[in-house]
């Protein structure tokens, strides 16, 4: 099976898994980390990570338009990351893509993660990325079944950029849903969201766009569509259409 139709599933587990209650949250702070990492280091503070796959930093009080602009830097590095460690997988350094997140994560447990729920996701990240590379040097130790450490991390590797772009695109969806919110809805969380100077609306919109175009870019060069975007597209579709309908005109006719 090749590496395109690896990532092509893993993108489906992703999903899916990101549908269903506890799959949710922990997959949606694979994504938070690398947002609030950012913003931590753009503002200073510590970040938090909640039970409902929320998460925040408690930098120093700014206002809503700088808070905007970090959280916007850290939704773009996020979607950023994402398309890197999908362009390593195709390269086939898997290992360095759970080498990058497990890195980050040490990091952010050590420098920035203070609440308890976070910490434990935190830990639990590292074990679960530690021990196969672990194990996969390990040859002391007898280990009751027979796994081929090589190819789990393979699929660790190809699992964990998966997961992060199909989180990558969730979360600007949801701010961008929470854009065409009224201010005064409970739901409208998002800092990116919270700025006067520039409406929000058309911050949604720009970070929706952009997430459209990441996903659009993915598509055509990492899975290699039989398509390219051109802008003569649209005239070749209408000149379809036209040779459709006169085609059908002309039978009813007859």
């Amino acid at each position: 099976m090749n590496t395109t139709t690896l990532i092509l599933i893993y993108l489906g587990v992703a999903l899916v898994g990101s549908m269903l209650p506890f799959l949710r949250s922990y997959f949606a702070h694979f994504h938070n980390l690398v947002n609030l990492v950012i913003s931590a280091c753009l503002e200073g503070g510590k970040i938090h990570l909640y039970r409902n796959g929320s998460g925040q930093t408690t930098g120093s009080a700014a206002s809503p338009f700088k808070r905007a602009l970090i959280s916007y830097a850290g939704y773009t590095g996020a979607s950023v990351a994402a398309i890197g460690l999908l362009y390593l997988v195709l390269k086939g350094h898997y290992d360095l893509v759970i080498y990058l997140y497990l890195g980050l994560s040490v990091v952010a447990l050590l420098l920035w993660i203070r609440n308890a729920y976070g910490v434990l996701w935190g830990i639990s990240t590292v074990v679960l990325l530690a021990l196969p590379i672990f194990f996969r040097y390990e040859t002391v130790l007898a280990i009751p079944v027979n796994i081929n450490f090589e190819t789990l991390l393979v699929h660790i590797g190809i699992f964990l950029a998966s997961v992060l772009f199909v989180q990558s695109m969730i979360g600007a969806v949801q701010v961008c849903r929470q854009a065409f919110m009224s201010r005064s809805n409970p739901k409208r969380k998002a800092a990116l969201v919270q700025t006067k100077f520039i409406p929000a609306v058309v911050l949604g919109i720009i970070l929706f766009g952009q997430t459209v175009l990441a996903g659009y870019f993915f598509a055509l060069n990492f899975i290699s569509l039989p398509f390219s975007w051109d802008m003569d597209l649209p005239n070749q579709l209408l000149a379809a259409k036209d040779v459709i309908w006169s085609t059908v005109s002309g039978s009813l006719k007859q």
